[in-house]
């Protein structure tokens, strides 16, 4: 059979080499071919891609541009990339109405949620107790991380915690209705997006994972850094799994 196409939407300024792998390994082990999406500008063009495209993934990355859910900026946002910001929101709704799967990664959640109309906590410091003490933002120990994925290293510990998973969603087929996943994000979902369900939250209620049922196919995000976790037999390839069903049986 041929190998599914997944596009990987992701950026280009930051983690350098680690892009162009951490994505890749996990996906070609389950059979699939990815392929970095650009920014593409055009509609047309983005249309084209979509026909062609067996999945889609918004990957990590910058903090959006706080303008694009109707906040200001917060001391600690990072940089931002309003060029990448502007198709990868255009590209999540073409993509859910195209009935592309669509599986968002931490930036990739906020962008689906955002799409459809939602909004960010611009910081875990603007929650209230405990959720103001959500494990994120260590930017130095993700440096760890992505040496240890460019020169084949052991990955430091990640900062974790456990998650309790909506009984009968998409990601409770995956994972049952509990996990442990890492935290490296700063930011959270404020407000759900028009037909977005939260689909997981840790024990502090930060969302930690979104599904858009009424999509056509599946439409997916997840707070934490699953490429991290998608090694064989991992959790993470378990969800990836969902992004491929049809290679599912052969990879197994």
């Amino acid at each position: 059979m041929t190998a599914p196409l997944i596009g990987v939407s992701t950026g280009f300024a930051d983690y350098g080499d680690y892009l162009g792998l951490a994505y890749a390994r996990p996906l070609t082990r389950l059979g699939a071919l990815p392929v970095v999406v650009p920014y593409l500008e055009h509609a047309r063009d983005r249309q084209a891609l979509l026909e062609r495209l067996d999945g889609l993934i918004l990957g990590v990355g910058r903090d959006l541009e706080p303008h694009r859910f109707g906040a200001t900026a917060h001391p600690a946002s990072t940089a931002h990339s309003p060029h990448r910001d502007e198709v990868e929101l255009a590209l999540a709704r073409e993509a859910l109405e195209a009935g592309v799967p669509l599986l968002g990664i931490c930036r990739g959640m906020q962008i689906l949620n955002v799409a459809l109309g939602g909004t960010l906590h611009a910081d875990h410091s603007v929650l209230p107790a405990p959720a103001d003490r959500h494990p994120g933002g260590d930017w130095a120990r993700w440096d760890e991380v992505v040496a240890a994925v460019l020169s084949g290293g052991e990955p430091p510990a990640h900062p974790s915690h456990p998650i309790e998973i909506a009984p009968g969603s998409r990601l409770a087929a995956a994972l049952g209705t509990s996990a442990v996943v890492n935290s490296y994000h700063h930011q959270s979902i404020a407000r759900l997006g028009e037909g977005v369900r939260a689909a997981a939250r840790a024990p502090d209620g930060v969302i930690e994972a979104i599904e858009v049922p009424g999509a056509a196919a599946l439409a997916l995000g997840v707070q934490w850094e699953l490429q991290e976790d998608a090694h064989a037999g991992a959790p993470g390839e378990a969800v990836l799994r969902l992004l491929l069903p049809s290679v599912s049986a052969l990879a197994a």
